[in-house]
């Protein structure tokens, strides 16, 4: 072949191999982009403690974690909230009356539409936290009689959504709790008033969200709750997985153990409601409300399955006569913040503090001796609620509750759950929704 034909063909062929390179580019370069593009759209506005300028990949269905504040901790108390961690702040609460008007004449009302919640409900939504507002009735002739007229369930469903459309909040939890089984005949108009309740919320305000507070024991003991058809008719289920222990208990236990029914120890526990509640119900609808708090009872001596002390007798000098006076002891519940208090001062002389785990609960307690007197609250700490986040993970379930804001002391809670559940970015989930001030 003549050269210079040989170095035309060259030539053609080097022209060839840039054009197929140059195409080769260009696809790769538009897959990269497309790759970029399903990055960007799982990524998720939380991130871990420890890397807080890079996000974090999760699922689509991001967990709860769903916090009470009851109106009475409205101070500096709630100052503590990490916001960063806390995706819905539930305000608690206003009461359903038996008509079905919302009850407007207390101080629960009052602290609703206060400068210092629409402080705080500005402060949550810029944070990325959704507030909802509970609606709460605990007497049982009133549930009773609301149930019983289907024109109280429409009037309370009216008045639930003007108000969270008039604050500029985000959904209800309702929260009625019944004391005793009331029957099927009302378990069934009690999640058809949540039906009715969750349909005229989802109208007025298509992305409010609608959940319904219930007893642990309910799917062993169902009362007032059938937990299949509020599952169905709600947009999520709060498990209040405490008062396994009550302040009249005759023996001291957890508020809320992990484990110990199958064992034989206690009359049921969390990991059982929860293997209960599934049967019934899907796990990414359900919340598991933990206790920021325990019961405190005077006890002979402080150990697991102590017995609980009902009182002491005193020598009283009346007259000239030494009498001997019985002294009651009554259980009594108190917040982990309430406890911190007592145990870090100093004790005085003839005070003991003491502490320990039960390993089967998976819950610690701690002990004092005060005037002669032990008193022992089994109370939840970083331990034991990081043992129950991890369940709630394993089991896939929807996230975890708090009852209650307010009830804690300084930021090791908060980093527990940030540890387990994440940060979110605020700047990429701020509530576009304004809360109004003007009321």
């Amino acid at each position: 072949m003549p050269v210079q034909k040989l170095i035309s063909k060259l030539s053609q062929n080097k022209e060839k191999y840039l054009i197929f390179a140059l195409i080769e580019s260009i696809l790769l370069l538009l897959l990269f982009i497309h790759r970029l593009t399903d990055v960007k759209q799982i990524l998720s506005p939380l991130v871990f403690p420890d890397t807080a300028n890079q996000e974090r990949i999760l699922q689509k269905n991001q967990r709860e974690v769903f916090g009470f504040a009851p109106y009475w901790v409205f101070d500096r108390r709630l100052d503590n909230v990490d916001f960063s961690v806390l995706t819905t702040f539930a305000y608690f609460g206003i009461d359903v009356l038996d008509t079905g008007y919302l009850n407007k004449k207390n101080d629960a009302y009052r602290v609703f539409n206060s400068r210092r919640a629409t402080d705080i409900f500005s402060k949550a939504h810029r944070n990325g936290t959704k507030v909802v507002l509970t609606l709460t009735q605990m007497d049982n002739a009133t549930i009773t009689k609301f149930l019983d007229n289907p024109s109280a369930w429409k009037r309370s469903s009216t008045e639930a959504a003007a108000e969270v459309k008039r604050r500029g909040i985000d959904g209800v939890n309702v929260d009625f709790e019944y004391v005793g089984n009331p029957g099927s005949s009302y378990r069934r108009k009690f999640s058809d008033f949540v039906r009715i309740l969750t349909t005229e919320m989802h109208r007025n305000l298509p992305d409010s969200r609608v959940t319904v507070s219930v007893y642990a024991s309910s799917a062993k003991e169902p009362k007032l709750y059938d937990i299949g058809a509020l599952a169905n008719d709600s947009d999520g289920i709060f498990m209040m997985a405490y008062d396994y222990a009550t302040t009249t208990a005759e023996k001291v236990m957890p508020t809320s153990p992990l484990y110990g029914y199958k064992e034989g120890k206690y009359w049921y526990d969390v990991s059982t409601a929860i293997e209960d509640f599934l049967k019934e119900m899907p796990a990414e609808k359900l919340i598991l409300g933990v206790p920021w708090y325990g019961y405190n009872y005077a006890v002979a001596s402080p150990e697991i399955n102590a017995s609980v002390n009902r009182g002491y007798y005193t020598w009283r000098r009346i007259g000239r006569r030494n009498i001997r006076v019985f002294n009651p002891q009554r259980g009594t519940a108190q917040t982990y913040s309430a406890l911190k208090n007592k145990i870090s001062v100093t004790p005085q002389e003839g005070e003991t503090l003491l502490s320990g785990w039960d390993d089967i609960g998976q819950v610690g307690w701690q002990a004092y001796k005060s005037r002669g007197v032990w008193r022992m609250i089994f109370i939840e700490d970083s331990r034991s609620l990081g043992v129950k986040y991890d369940f709630a993970i394993s089991k896939n379930l929807g996230g975890i509750g708090i009852w209650a804001l307010g009830f804690d002391q300084g930021g090791e809670f908060w980093q527990v759950l940030a540890e387990k559940y994440g940060r979110k970015l605020a700047e990429n989930n701020r509530v576009s929704k304004k809360i109004n001030k003007n009321i």
